[in-house]
């Protein structure tokens, strides 16, 4: 009889414990804000969202205001390196590039760099003033979905 008791007095402790964290209701003024717009361009089946990556997988991405590349090793936009307009087209110079999904080892698809001419990979170096400099391979890829 002494446990139900102790049982009867917990349910009753933890009733009133509840009723008095609550019960009522408070208009704080909060407002959920909209998500600002992306700020690098997303490949879509890409897994790396919105980073292209070149023959040697580094990685690169392009401002979704400008559609220039972003070189996150110099912090810095190259506003010669852009996208083509409502494309996956790139011009750099006389480089004429894509992007394009490649497969990967593991089996997903990564959005990169290829050569318009060649459908080769390309390479992206950094010269002795930290500019971008363009190289065609002899790398070609397995495109993904075809």
């Amino acid at each position: 009889m002494q446990n139900n008791f102790k049982s009867r007095g917990a349910v009753i402790l933890a009733t009133l414990l509840l009723a008095g964290c609550g019960g009522g209701s408070a208009d704080v003024g909060v407002r959920v804000a909209s998500p600002p717009p992306p700020q690098f361009v997303f490949w879509n089946g890409s897994v790396g969202g919105a980073q292209v990556i070149d023959v040697a997988l580094r990685t690169y991405t392009f401002f979704a205001d400008t559609g220039c590349l972003y070189n996150a090793l110099t912090r810095q936009e190259n506003t010669a390196f852009c996208l083509i307009p409502g494309s996956n087209s790139v011009n750099y110079g006389a480089f004429h590039g894509q992007i394009n999904n490649v497969l990967l080892a593991d089996g997903n698809c990564q959005a990169a760099f290829i050569d318009s001419a060649t459908g080769n990979f390309i390479s992206i170096e950094l010269d002795a003033f930290g500019r971008e400099v363009v190289a065609t391979t002899q790398s070609r890829p397995a495109f993904c979905g075809r």
